[in-house]
């Protein structure tokens, strides 16, 4: 016969103490790494987060906004008008590399990519990519004018 008479709750407590010790202790070890540096842009910080990103959801972007960009309050919104829906995507499909720069190496299967030299760096509060990508849909366009212009 069991001779516990507390409250039913107060049988995990002490494992409820220890997962909260641990996660705590998770978000002291990782909080470094997952705030941006000074000067980082949103690009190179979500390549270097990529092991915490979430398929889906601008967790790590509203980390970004909070620490180097608190006045673009908009910044969820322009980059689903650009037709992001999430971190993982505004890596995938939402920017390319510089061609003039370097040329990335993308992972076969989910296309983010493998690795990135030192980000140049941007203005502080600037959401925009570094010198190292450019927008997706700003790379087509240009490609296009390129395009017409051998074309006439």
């Amino acid at each position: 016969m069991d001779n516990y008479c507390g409250p039913d709750d107060d049988w995990f407590a002490g494992e409820r103490d220890v997962d909260e010790a641990v996660d705590r202790q998770f978000r002291q070890l990782t909080n470094p790494l997952v705030k941006p540096h000074y000067n980082e842009c949103l690009v190179c910080f979500l390549l270097r987060v990529v092991p915490m990103l979430e398929p889906l959801g601008f967790a790590m972007t509203r980390r970004f906004r909070e620490n180097n960009a608190p006045r673009a309050i908009k910044l969820g919104e322009r980059l689903k008008y650009l037709g992001i829906s999430g971190d993982a995507q505004l890596l995938q499909a939402g920017v390319v590399a510089n061609s003039n720069i370097w040329e990335v190496e993308r992972c076969p299967d989910c296309g983010v990519p493998a690795g990135a030299p030192n980000c140049y760096g941007v203005r502080k509060g600037s959401t925009q990519p570094c010198e190292l990508w450019t927008w997706r849909r700003y790379a087509t366009a240009e490609r296009l004018d390129d395009w017409l212009d051998r074309r006439y």
